[in-house]
């Protein structure tokens, strides 16, 4: 898992619902019996508690999850602290019924190249051990291309580098989550795991989150969307774009209060075409959205198209004094009488708030 590390703005958010029976569901405290369970989790949305320097904890929505129903299984996204990047998990339950284990997709392939640079086999019953779901298929498969993969490099001026890539602690190659109900608190309790292969044995570490307790988010909708662009936005201080788009220099940092105007500057979607509806949503600091946008018709660098422009004023630092970074996301959609020309793309980018 690669992700952009750089911090978002904490919310001081409600995360607590009392009831008048005296019961808390999702809350920091408790105050008789909680009423949260795992298996009442589908469509809710969380937020981790961060301790503070003056012992005090602050729901933080810069590390953030969301439970759903897909495919008849029970998921979750998260955003594994990042800005930009959000992973979908599948969970199951244990057999006591009081954890969940969420895992990111398998990777047999690298998980096979792992077993092979580390000096190990790489065998079906091994791959089957560590995901007793795969097919027969998929194993075969996978034993088969990382086979070849080693191959390729074995003996070649870059084995040593293809080795360190496949067999090193720090090669992540499957996040994990644990999610338990913390009944004193009212409240989940979430280890942030990863998954990897080193000198041939399977290795779990904990990723930078770490274990913490998540609260309820119930104010408003947050951001679930992967961002697969991040070098398409333009950040700038004025609404004016250069008519050559090469001397364009985008913002790095802003002053608070500071007006920040954005541009979308990228190729995808850009060229109306005939039969298709374009429509954008717009996310500030994960939160907060404006949806159903519509894009201007005129000229970007000279070039006729879709102008997708906005802007935005960060106004408050983070409450937990941790530097800002003011980040935008648009979520661009076009559907079409044709659908093979249907598409979506979204795109972000982060200023940081002086």
């Amino acid at each position: 898992m690669q992700k952009l590390i750089l911090l978002l703005p904490a919310l001081a958010l409600t995360a607590c619902e009392q009831k008048s029976s005296g019961i808390v569901v999702g809350g920091s405290g408790s105050a008789g019996e909680c009423a949260l369970s795992l298996d009442g989790l589908e469509g809710s949305q969380w937020v981790m508690l961060k301790a503070q320097p003056d012992k005090t904890e602050l729901p933080d929505i810069k590390t953030r999850m969301s439970f759903l129903t897909e495919d008849g299984a029970l998921k979750v996204k998260y955003n594994v602290g990042s800005l930009s990047d959000v992973y979908t998990y599948t969970c199951t339950k244990n057999a006591a019924g009081d954890e969940l284990t969420c895992r990111e997709i398998a990777r047999p392939r690298d998980w096979c190249q792992a077993y092979l640079t580390g000096g190990a086999e790489c065998t079906p019953d091994v791959l089957k051990k560590l995901d007793p779901t795969l097919s027969d298929e998929e194993i075969g498969k996978a034993i088969e291309e990382a086979t070849a993969n080693v191959a390729k490099f074995k003996d070649t001026e870059n084995w040593k580098q293809f080795v360190f890539n496949n067999n090193n602690l720090g090669n992540k190659l499957q996040g994990l989550l644990y999610v338990k109900v913390d009944t004193r608190g009212c409240r989940l309790r979430i280890i942030d795991n990863y998954m990897t292969i080193y000198n041939g044995k399977r290795v779990e570490d904990s990723n930078p989150v770490g274990t913490n307790p998540f609260v309820k988010h119930e104010g408003g909708e947050l951001l679930w969307e992967h961002c697969t662009d991040g070098a398409d936005i333009a950040a700038l201080e004025t609404a004016e774009l250069p008519a050559d788009l090469s001397q364009v220099k985008s913002l790095r940092e802003a002053a608070m209060g500071q007006q920040v105007f954005f541009q979308y500057l990228g190729q995808d979607g850009r060229a109306p075409v005939e039969g298709c509806e374009y429509s954008y949503d717009l996310w500030f600091d994960g939160a907060a959205p404006q949806k159903g946008l519509k894009p201007e018709l005129g000229t970007v660098g000279g070039a006729p198209g879709l102008v997708y422009a906005w802007s935005h004023t960060w106004t408050e630092p983070n409450k937990d004094g941790s530097p800002l970074a003011g980040t935008t996301t648009i979520h661009r959609k076009w559907t079409c009488a044709d659908t093979t020309k249907s598409g979506e793309e979204v795109s972000c980018s982060a200023v940081v708030i002086k």
